[in-house]
């Protein structure tokens, strides 16, 4: 294939522009996202689930990553690759008018140190584009359209963690058999997704808002939301940002929630309504009575655990990415994912603000098929650790 404006051989079968000019090739029965060809019959593309009507979404998309600012160059974003580094690059990290980038540019300029003029002073090639000074701003407001910055999220260290509860805990159950689980690094959002975060997902796709049963919006947890639900959520914001979005798995929720206790609760031995939104008409562990609200609570209205983590003890149950597995046996570290055909029981984690403080332990498990909805249970999104 051949640029129609300035004949460049293009090898790269799923193009969307032109690596040596910029210009937008012909992408007739191409996907518009990602560029790759389709069949005459396709309803969907096959690679990243775009519909070819250009309004419905379906599947996981993994985008191209800038070398200037780290963004993700998102579909009709102008990009180029350099012709001496081989990476991608957008716009305006571009020099001049030429396929290269702006590093590879200045490094064209050094000279070598056995001439006379490696004394002269080096300076950057001529061009009317600068690097920022932090990450892309135009990356960055394009993110707080979606109601999420870089900053709402916890970086989660890897680690190896005891999970379940031990024979001892008060109020524990026969399914939290206690054993062994590692987890790579990863970000959590550090509260449960919102009704402000999650109504921008509705109204861009027209679809109707979850009622809140009168609590409120806003900063209040999403609540009424299917698994599925959850998953076109995560699926709608990855292909927005360019992060890789999807549900915890189990052991990543608990490992996240206990943050390296091992304590019925963050809190320690006892929690009390100070600390989290639960029936306080119930004790634990000595702890003493408090309040009972009856109603979600705004996520950020109590102390987060030591990694920063909001809401991990009661508020509202939370969705989690894997299949309840009773007797732990290796289920509760993977992500079943989005096939619409598997109807078995997931996980939901954390407690709500409608159960006694036992429901809310580190430990404590719960499980609902991905078809109901409910208006106890919400949800929280994992964002993956990039390849270094």
């Amino acid at each position: 294939m051949h640029c129609s404006q300035c004949d460049h051989r293009i090898d790269e079968p799923d193009a969307l522009f032109c690596t040596q000019c910029g210009q937008r090739l012909a992408t007739e029965e191409r996907c518009h996202c990602c560029g790759k060809q389709l069949q005459g019959s396709d309803k969907f593309c096959s690679r990243c689930g775009a519909s070819t009507n250009q309004t419905t979404v379906t599947n996981f998309w993994r985008p191209l990553y800038c070398q200037g600012s780290g963004s993700a160059i998102l579909p009709g974003d102008r990009h180029f690759l350099c012709h001496r580094c081989g990476k991608t690059f957008l716009e305006k990290f571009r020099h001049q008018e030429q396929a290269c980038c702006l590093d590879c540019a200045a490094q064209q300029q050094i000279v070598p140190s056995d001439t006379a003029e490696a004394s002269q002073p080096q300076h950057s090639p001529t061009t009317n584009i600068f690097y920022p000074e932090q990450k892309d701003d135009y990356y960055r407001i394009r993110l707080q359209k979606l109601g999420i910055a870089e900053q709402d999220w916890a970086e989660i260290p890897a680690g190896e963690f005891a999970m379940g509860s031990p024979q001892s805990e008060i109020n524990r159950f026969d399914n939290e058999h206690q054993h062994e689980a590692s987890v790579d690094s990863f970000y959590l959002l550090k509260t449960p997704v919102t009704f402000k975060m999650y109504d921008i997902y509705c109204d861009e796709l027209k679809i109707p808002r979850p009622a809140d049963e009168g609590w409120g919006r806003d900063l209040h947890p999403v609540i009424n939301i299917t698994y599925w639900q959850a998953i076109d959520y995560c699926i709608w914001l990855q292909k927005k940002s360019g992060w890789n979005i999807r549900l915890p798995t189990e052991a990543e929720w608990e490992y996240a929630c206990r943050a390296g206790t091992t304590t019925p609760f963050w809190t320690g031995e006892t929690i009390t309504s100070d600390q989290a939104n639960f029936d306080g008409n119930f004790t634990y562990g000595g702890s003493e009575r408090g309040i009972r609200r009856g109603s979600t609570t705004p996520v950020d209205e109590f102390t987060p655990n030591p990694w920063g983590l909001h809401d991990m003890h009661g508020n509202v149950w939370e969705w989690c990415g894997s299949l309840f597995d009773e007797a732990y046996t290796g289920l509760e570290q993977q992500d079943a994912g989005s096939d619409r055909d598997n109807l078995l029981e997931r996980v939901v984690r954390g407690g709500s603000w409608y159960n006694v403080p036992g429901g809310l332990r580190s430990a404590s498990r719960n499980k609902m098929g991905p078809n109901y909805h409910y208006l106890r249970i919400g949800f929280r999104i994992l964002r993956e650790a990039e390849a270094q």
